[in-house]
């Protein structure tokens, strides 16, 4: 794991990674007792001092995965968090003819559970394909290959299985 995350520290530069070995003395054995990771490796992602998200025995994709969404402010994935962002990013590519790919989580946030109905969105990971405004098509699921291969098929690149 230590190489992925040599590898991360070199390519998302606003990100800190700290490396505590857990039973390399008592302070590290109690930091580890009192932020209760019983797991290794384990991952703590803090931003502003507050932890925002723990992950356990996770392997290097995962970990990429994670430190791109949570860490690295200089990604080109766009973060919207409440429907009026959602629907002026929409607006603001009606006409581009671009394909905008929304990979739609939950937050356990009531209205933004009804944005979701609306959109006829009920399981996650979905990830819908937007395109002039309008949603032209929907991958459920959390395949690498399958998603990269939408995305593709929706770029108007001939994609066979």
């Amino acid at each position: 794991m230590y190489p992925f995350m040599v590898d991360l520290s070199r390519t998302c530069g606003d990100v800190e990674f700290l490396l505590v070995m857990g039973d390399e003395n008592e302070k590290t054995r109690e930091l580890c007792r009192r932020e209760k990771i019983e797991k290794v490796p384990h991952f703590s992602f803090y931003k502003s001092m507050e932890k925002i998200h723990e992950e356990e025995g996770i392997d290097g994709d995962q970990l990429v995965g994670d430190v791109l969404y949570y860490g690295d402010n200089h990604s080109a994935v766009v973060q919207l968090h409440n429907r009026e962002d959602v629907e002026k990013l929409i607006e603001d590519h009606k006409s581009d003819h671009k394909l905008i790919v929304l990979d739609v989580g939950l937050k356990h946030c009531g209205p933004c559970v009804k944005f979701l109905k609306d959109m006829d969105v009920v399981e996650v990971p979905t990830f819908l394909f937007i395109r002039d405004g309008e949603i032209c098509g929907r991958y459920v699921g959390s395949g690498k290959g399958e998603l990269i291969g939408e995305i593709l098929r929706y770029q108007g690149v001939r994609v066979t299985y």
